[in-house]
């Protein structure tokens, strides 16, 4: 499985099959943006599609777009 071709902007991603076989997939730092698949590659495409639409809905409203903690600059006084 390729990664390269996924891009959550620096968030870890959690990988996982459940009981009944359903790949799950969603961002470690954000759990509440999850998706599923039968496949792993079908549950990262999904997880994919649901960061751009969150990424949109905070653009819409006018929100600062979450920055993944590994992304953010440390300051120094």
């Amino acid at each position: 499985m390729n990664f390269n071709n996924y891009n959550f902007d620096g968030f870890t991603i959690n990988l996982y099959v459940d009981e009944q076989g359903d790949w799950l997939a969603h961002l470690q730092e954000m759990p509440n943006i999850s998706a599923f698949g039968d496949t792993p590659q079908q549950a990262l495409e999904e997880l994919r599609e649901a960061w751009e639409l969150v990424k949109e809905d905070y653009q819409e409203k006018g929100k600062e777009i979450p920055v993944a903690p590994a992304r953010k600059k440390a300051y120094s006084v």
